[in-house]
């Protein structure tokens, strides 16, 4: 959060700083290692929306750093048919 936000201050011409307790790619915060998932599929469709804010977001940084930051490669959803139905409404109620 706080580097989204220095980032998006600096968009803005705003002078930013950060400070950070660990040294670079340290392995004491939630998120360390080289992966992550990513996804849109949310049963709710609130987090559909948010989701897709956010791979924009993902998209306009990758643009300001001239490199790919989010790789997307896929993935399966799966379950009981009244959970993918679910999802499927989300997604398609979303757009």
């Amino acid at each position: 959060m706080g580097s989204a936000t220095a980032w998006h201050l600096a968009r803005r011409g705003r002078s930013v700083a950060l400070l950070e307790r660990f040294g670079a790619g340290h392995t004491r915060g939630s998120s360390h290692g080289g992966t992550r998932i990513f996804r849109l599929a949310y049963v709710d469709g609130v987090y559909v929306h948010l989701a897709r804010a956010a791979q924009r977001g993902w998209r306009e940084l990758e643009e300001d750093v001239g490199e790919t930051l989010l790789d997307v490669t896929g993935g399966v959803d799966h379950g009981a048919p009244e959970s993918i139905a679910a999802l499927a409404a989300a997604l398609t109620g979303a757009g």
